[in-house]
């Protein structure tokens, strides 16, 4: 999901509200936890809607729209696509314009359902894209190493140049280029500066 990374107090606190709800509804725990990975999945759609598509964000940041079309739009958008709790959560940020929040909202879900689903997300990012093949060996060493949980998302971002840099949770191994042409940047930057010191 884009260009949003984190998420605030208050995107979590809606998160989590949002993903107890879910829990808790109807009589066996174990049901409202199994509906958690597919809210999550229709959630970051949303959000990726709103950050990518300028027209839909626009409508209903406008101050030209009334806000009785705005509220019929999202009634006709999530009726019948979203489950009820999703739709009403939606509805809610909506009435109280907290939409904009809804970028970081799907990041503290996810991370949310992470944690209730026992999920080790970890993410390799790489300058091009690999073979399908490599991209399943991954997988399997990921869970060879830190267990079955282990979720693994490819990301590509040509401006590392080569190499590839591994998060999982708060720990990030660097092994990119860019990195490298960074750390030899800095120090030539230092080297420069204790010749001119020694020459002063």
């Amino acid at each position: 999901m884009a260009t949003t990374t984190h998420a605030s107090a208050g995107s979590t606190m809606y998160a989590r509200a949002l993903a107890e709800a879910i829990q808790a509804d109807g009589d066996d725990p174990g049901a409202g936890k199994a509906l958690l990975p597919g809210v999550e999945s229709l959630l970051e759609s949303f959000a990726q809607a709103w950050e990518t598509d300028n027209s839909f964000r626009g409508f209903f940041l406008s101050t030209d729209v009334p806000r009785a079309e705005k509220e019929a739009a999202m009634n006709k958008l999530v009726e019948g696509r979203f489950p009820k709790l999703l739709g009403n959560f939606l509805r809610l940020l909506q009435h109280k314009r907290r939409l904009p929040l809804i970028p970081e909202i799907a990041i503290a879900f996810r991370g949310i359902v992470d944690e209730a689903l026992g999920r080790r997300p970890l993410s390799i990012t790489t300058a091009v894209p690999v073979p399908e093949s490599d991209f399943r060996e991954w997988v399997r060493l990921a869970q060879q190493r830190v267990g079955s949980g282990a979720v693994v998302e490819h990301i590509v971002r040509p401006e590392i140049i080569a190499g590839c840099i591994i998060r999982m949770g708060d720990e990030i191994a660097d092994v990119s280029a860019r990195r490298r042409l960074a750390d030899l940047k800095k120090k030539i930057i230092e080297r420069g500066k204790q010749h001119y010191a020694l020459q002063s």
